[in-house]
């Protein structure tokens, strides 16, 4: 298990603060000009890491770090190396400080009997994780349950939007990267496949996200020396920002009982929870999901070419989905929700009545709409809140690839005229008369969110 000061890219690299402030000026500029007032000198060691698309970053009991051999190894393990241990054995229960240098990260839930994921968060560069090395403290009482949050290198929660279960396809794919997975049957394998691609030696894919780990000693420095008040102060603003609307929810929930009482709505009440997960989505709070146009998340140019050249996708183009925050304050760019892929927190049951999706969607639109009205109202409690705010200037578009005689849901072959980005395809991977996948499961009942601020 290696821990080299030679950084090529790869494993752990053990620098300092002199080494690697460039890149984070690029990421975090204030934090760093707080930093370089306080001038760690080399006896703060710092830990980058790189890792490939789908490598496990951790889970809740601890960090993975990657070995140098394409394996890995947690904290807690007898074999980790000591000056790692030494140095980051900190955060063996959960993960030591650190920051996303490059590329992104993202924590879901893995609901493997659902066969789904939950986008939970995705952090980009310049996001600090977890706020909880600075902000717990020590208590006999457990709030946060075990096994649940997994974060890996890129996204998790990502999918091909056209079908890619042919088994004729599939058998290409087999051949030209020696795939060991069955040809996928739901949304929630096609990350199994990806990430079976990019690790092919055929490709040799060298997208890594690289993240910067906080020796110890950044942290009892934060905890007992008042000279770096300033650095712990502006970590500790970040995390109260980071989680208000967690602290506000109960209000946000008592308001929309109240509107229900007000207006005697009885709906679904499957309907009623996905209703509330769209404001949380519009408020950037939970991640909704937006068509791949760059490396941020995934190595997207690579994944595409293989499913045009090898897998043989013709009729359509290789429009690949991943998680986003929105950020209902840049009015242009939209984020997305499918009653048939669910990402909603809370599982409430669908009502004993069988209903197709359009009518579900129709019953959705009318309790958005009601929510829409009454949070707009100068008298509601939440009038004031940005909750308000999104009642007002987010507007909510439904799409089903099949007609609405009420003209409420729009067809979702009009998506791409509304949102390019589902054109956005490389020409060496666009064959001549690909479409957007219109028919594809995930349209046939989205929501898309956009803002008029």
């Amino acid at each position: 298990m290696m821990v080299t000061e030679h950084d090529e890219r790869n494993g752990v690299v053990k620098t300092t603060w002199k080494t690697v402030r460039e890149r984070v000026a690029c990421v975090e500029p204030q934090f760093t000009k707080i930093v370089d007032q306080l001038s760690p000198d080399d006896t703060f060691p710092l830990y980058l890491v790189y890792l490939p698309y789908g490598a496990l970053k951790g889970d809740t009991q601890s960090s993975y770090m990657p070995d140098g051999k394409q394996g890995y190894y947690r904290l807690s393990d007898p074999q980790a190396p000591a000056d790692i241990v030494k140095h980051l054995g900190y955060g063996m229960g959960g993960s030591p400080m650190g920051m996303v240098l490059e590329k992104q990260l993202e924590y879901f839930i893995d609901l493997r009997h659902k066969k789904i994921t939950i986008p939970w968060l995705v952090y980009s560069p310049g996001h600090f994780f977890p706020f909880s090395t600075l902000l717990g403290c020590e208590s006999d009482r457990i709030y946060a349950p075990n096994g649940l949050l997994t974060v890996t290198s890129g996204a998790r929660s990502t999918f091909m939007l056209p079908n890619i279960g042919c088994n004729t396809h599939h058998a290409n794919l087999k051949r030209d990267f020696n795939i060991q997975h069955l040809a996928p049957k739901t949304l929630y394998d096609h990350w199994f496949l990806f990430r079976e691609i990019i690790r092919s030696q055929t490709l040799k894919c060298e997208w890594r996200s690289c993240l910067v780990y906080f020796s110890e000693k950044w942290v009892n420095k934060l905890h007992t020396d008042s000279a770096w008040m300033k650095l712990k102060l502006y970590l500790h603003e970040m995390a109260w920002r980071k989680f208000e609307y967690d602290r506000n929810r109960i209000y946000y929930d008592m308001a929309f009982s109240l509107i229900q009482e007000k207006r005697n709505l009885k709906p679904n009440p499957y309907l009623t929870d996905t209703a509330r997960h769209l404001f949380a989505t519009a408020l950037g709070a939970v991640p909704g999901y937006v068509p791949a146009c760059d490396d941020a998340a995934l190595p997207l140019s690579q994944i595409q070419h293989a499913f045009s050249a090898s897998y043989g996708m013709k009729k359509y183009l290789p429009t690949l989905m991943q998680p986003a925050h929105f950020d209902f304050s840049a009015p242009g760019a939209m984020v997305y929700y499918s009653l048939q892929h669910p990402s909603t927190h809370v599982f409430s049951p669908k009502s004993r009545e069988v209903s197709s999706t359009i009518a579900e969607m129709l019953e959705l639109e009318y309790i958005m709409r009601v929510f829409c009205e009454e949070l707009s109202c100068e008298a509601n409690i939440c009038a004031d809140t940005v909750i308000g705010r999104i009642a007002k200037s987010v507007r909510f578009h439904y799409f089903h690839n099949k007609s609405d005689r009420q003209g409420i849901i729009a067809p979702s072959v009009e998506i791409p005229a509304r949102d390019a980005r589902f054109m956005h395809v490389n020409d060496s991977v666009r064959h001549s008369g690909a479409r957007f996948a219109a028919d594809a499961p995930f349209v046939r009942g989205c929501i898309g969110m956009s803002s008029s601020m």
